[in-house]
C-alpha cells in the first residue's frame, strides 16, 4: 500500500525541449519529402492525363466519322502567345458522298463541333534536347512527328468558318470508312482525290515548370495509324541524360 502511495506522488517526468524539437524536425523533414513525391506524382498524372485526352478526343472523332457517315476534321494549333496549345474539330457534309474534285457537283458546308485546350503549358512538340534531361527519341515506331506549318484556310474561310484560333496548325482528316488521312489545308476534305493514310506522332511536351529533367519526364507521345485509326499513348522513360527510350506498358520503342 505505502509503495503504490508512493508512486502516485511521485512527479511524471515529461519530454525535454530538444526531444520535442527533434521529433517536430523529423516530422517536417518527412512533410517535405512527402510533399516532393505528391508534387511529382501530380504532374504525372497531369501529362498522362493531357495525352489521354488527347487520345480520346481523336478516338470520338473518328467514332463520329465513322458512324454518321461523315468527314470530320481535328487542326491542331501551335499558340505561341497562349498559355497552352488547342485543337479544333470540325465537321463537313456535302450534297453528294464520295465525289471526285472537279466531277459530280457538290456543295460543302461545314461545322464547327469542339473548341479545346491542351492543359496549362502543354504543347504540341517533342522535349528539346538539355544538358539535364531524359530526352525521349525523336520517332516511336519509326514514325515521324506530325507536320506543324503556318497554313491558311481560305477554303474554310468561304464556308464562312471561324477556327477562333491561330498559329501554326497541322491537320488530321477523319474520313467515314474509319480512315484519318491528309488533307492539304484548303482543300475540300469530303473529295476523294488524295487518300494517303496518315501515319505519324503527337507529341506533348510541358514547356515551363520546373527543371529540365523534370519536364522530359513528363513528355507524352501519341502514335496514330491512319488505315486502323489505332492510336496508342507512349511515356518518356529515363534512361539517361540525352537518351531514353519511349514505352507503352511492358512495350518500349527506341529510335
Amino acid at each position: 500500500m505505502s509503495y503504490r502511495l508512493r508512486r502516485l506522488g511521485r512527479p511524471e517526468r515529461g519530454y525535454s525541449l530538444i526531444e520535442l524539437i527533434t521529433v517536430a524536425a523529423l516530422i517536417g523533414a518527412l512533410a517535405a519529402i512527402s510533399g516532393i513525391f505528391l508534387l511529382a506524382y501530380r504532374k504525372a498524372i497531369a501529362a498522362d492525363s493531357a495525352a489521354s485526352e488527347l487520345a480520346a478526343a481523336v478516338r470520338e472523332t473518328r467514332a463520329r466519322a465513322m458512324a454518321e457517315r461523315n468527314t470530320y476534321q481535328m487542326i491542331l494549333f501551335r499558340r505561341p502567345s497562349a498559355d497552352s496549345d488547342a485543337y479544333v474539330v470540325l465537321r463537313y457534309v456535302n450534297t453528294a458522298r464520295n465525289v471526285v474534285a472537279g466531277g459530280t457537283p457538290y456543295e460543302t458546308t461545314a461545322r464547327v463541333m469542339r473548341r479545346a485546350e491542351l492543359p496549362p503549358d502543354y504543347r504540341f512538340q517533342p522535349f528539346p534536347s538539355s544538358s539535364d534531361a531524359f530526352v525521349p527519341p525523336p520517332t516511336v515506331l519509326g514514325l515521324s512527328g506530325v507536320t506543324f506549318t503556318t497554313n491558311t484556310f481560305t477554303f474554310l474561310e468561304s464556308l464562312g468558318i471561324d477556327l477562333g484560333t491561330s498559329g501554326e496548325s497541322a491537320i488530321l482528316t477523319f474520313k467515314s470508312d474509319g480512315m484519318i488521312i491528309y488533307t492539304p489545308p484548303n482543300a475540300d476534305p469530303t473529295s476523294n482525290f488524295r487518300n494517303t493514310p496518315f501515319n505519324g506522332v503527337i507529341f506533348l511536351t510541358p514547356a515551363l515548370g520546373g527543371t529540365d529533367r523534370s519536364r522530359s519526364l513528363r513528355a507524352r507521345a501519341l502514335t496514330i495509324f491512319g488505315l486502323t485509326g489505332r492510336v496508342t499513348m507512349w511515356k518518356n522513360a529515363a534512361h539517361g541524360v540525352n537518351t531514353g527510350v519511349w514505352v507503352c506498358g511492358d512495350r518500349e520503342a527506341m529510335s
